[in-house]
């Protein structure tokens, strides 16, 4: 085989892969639930302005693009866990069109194709193409801008320079502000290391593509804040400002701070491009006497260089990080990596198995559906298949895929008052409890309870007949 279709062959066979796998394991909480089960609700509800995390209640967090394409996936395929994650691969694969395109006009059509092939399987990228996240949607957005403006620094024409507006439109809708800092770092470091700032004014279309930047995501922000006043602000300065500067941040609505050392994004960096980031490493020390210096790079590799690390470079400084930050800049390290590996051995190809296969093999080995706990698929599907009837509660925290995997039927006990009213009122219902919590309750509460099932880490209750009417209890009826 020619080394295209080596590569070729590489690239169809994890996206064959990937697409086998997405509907393997169950949704994890909290991430993949969440955002498949706010999809779930805008369908249930038709409610395609304002995402909700639970009905009646705003989601704030995140813009809604990621949620119209699976909630419109759901409308056609029905809501399960393959057109929850299908949404997320087409958009992958459409980031790997664009790279290739990408890839082909800065340098040649077997560096475009290596290039897919080293992003789509990397680990965050293989990952990326089938969890239910927004990164997918951030990755296709920046992925527009930087490579439309790697186009205009090599030869400037219409779309190109009116890509990099495009791509900041799709960004503000899939992620928000923060797209803007992701494709401007690089945009001014790169201008102010390589060109002047006189040159990047008269290289784009300011005005015009700034408006047609909020022609694209403008008409849902102003909606948004309409139909729930206050979003502007806490998505605005609480989820792009406090989260970023703040690692214990209490003002989150909907999630955990994910507080990490500053610097531990480049350890991310180095992990979530494996075993990609390997070769990297053997790359650099193969040529470590022939390295040029950084003033002698081409406008070119420098560019792709800063758009490769500049994710890494601003997080840095974030006090809230996650592995999928780094996202953004796989492309460019595609696109350099790839453009190296293209004059080499065509086996280096087949280190692009190495993270489709190992998924696949854990999908069929039931591994990730082993990582059950994380999900409560077999839970819901146990008590609805048992006792179809019968209400399901959990206490004190409704796990997303609880909801998800209810259809919205199962409901939160948050307090103590609210289980014991469970116990004096529900004959027939059952209450989740994880082993943790249930260890914590009171003696009086615990007596009350007749534990039916263990599911994972879960046991399934019901109250007691003496108990309903016993006004020892720490709350008695009427509490």
């Amino acid at each position: 085989m020619t080394q295209r279709r080596i590569w070729l062959a590489v690239l169809v066979t994890a996206a064959l892969l990937r697409l086998l796998t997405l509907g393997a394991y169950p949704l994890h909480d909290t991430t993949e639930a969440r955002y498949a089960e706010i999809a779930r609700i805008m369908v249930v509800n038709d409610e395609w302005v304002t995402p909700q995390i639970e009905q009646g209640v705003p989601f704030w967090a995140k813009p809604p693009l990621s949620t119209w394409t699976i909630a419109a996936t759901f409308k056609v395929l029905g809501i399960n866990e393959f057109a929850a994650r299908l949404p997320e691969l087409m958009l992958t694969l459409l980031t790997l069109v664009i790279v290739y395109k990408i890839g082909r006009r800065l340098f040649s059509a077997p560096a475009a194709l290596a290039a897919s092939v080293i992003l789509l399987t990397t680990v965050i990228g293989f990952i990326a193409a089938g969890a239910v996240m927004t990164d997918a949607a951030l990755l296709l957005s920046t992925t527009i801008a930087l490579g439309a403006f790697c186009v205009t620094i090599q030869d400037s024409h219409a779309l190109s320079r009116y890509g990099l507006f495009i791509g900041l439109g799709i960004g503000l809708l899939a992620k928000g502000p923060i797209v803007l800092v992701l494709a401007g770092l690089p945009i001014l470091v790169w201008t102010l290391w390589q060109k002047n700032l006189l040159w990047l004014w008269r290289a784009l279309p300011w005005v015009p593509g700034t408006l047609l930047t909020l022609m694209i995501a403008g008409p849902w922000y102003l909606m948004a804040e309409i139909r729930t006043p206050g979003f502007l602000e806490y998505f605005l300065v609480g989820e792009h400002l406090l989260r970023f500067v703040d690692s214990g941040w209490e003002g989150d609505m909907y999630g955990y701070a994910h507080s990490r050392p500053r610097g531990t994004i480049w350890l991310y960096g180095f992990a979530a491009t494996v075993p990609w980031s390997l070769l990297a490493i053997f790359a650099l020390w193969h040529r470590r006497k022939t390295m040029v210096r950084l003033s002698s790079l081409s406008e070119i590799h420098a560019f792709l260089l800063l758009w490769a690390v500049s994710p890494m470079v601003f997080f840095t400084f974030a006090g809230n990080i996650l592995p999928a930050y780094v996202l953004p800049g796989v492309p460019a390290f595609a696109l350099l990596l790839g453009h190296w590996a293209s004059g080499r051995s065509v086996s280096i190809a087949y280190v692009g198995l190495v993270v489709p296969g190992l998924i696949a093999v854990a999908s069929i080995t039931g591994l990730f559906t082993s990582a059950a706990p994380r999900s409560q698929k077999d839970l819901t599907t146990h008590h609805y298949s048992s006792t179809p009837d019968t209400p399901l509660y959990y206490f004190p925290k409704l796990p997303h895929s609880g909801s998800f995997y209810s259809n919205g039927r199962a409901k939160a006990l948050r307090t103590d008052i609210e289980l014991a009213n469970f116990i004096h009122g529900h004959k027939n219902g059952l209450v989740a409890i994880r082993s943790k919590f249930a260890n914590r309750l009171s003696p009086e509460l615990r007596r009350c309870l007749f534990m039916q099932a263990i599911v994972h880490d879960y046991a399934l209750f019901a109250s007691t007949d003496a108990c309903r009417d016993d006004a020892k209890l720490p709350y008695p009826p009427g509490s």
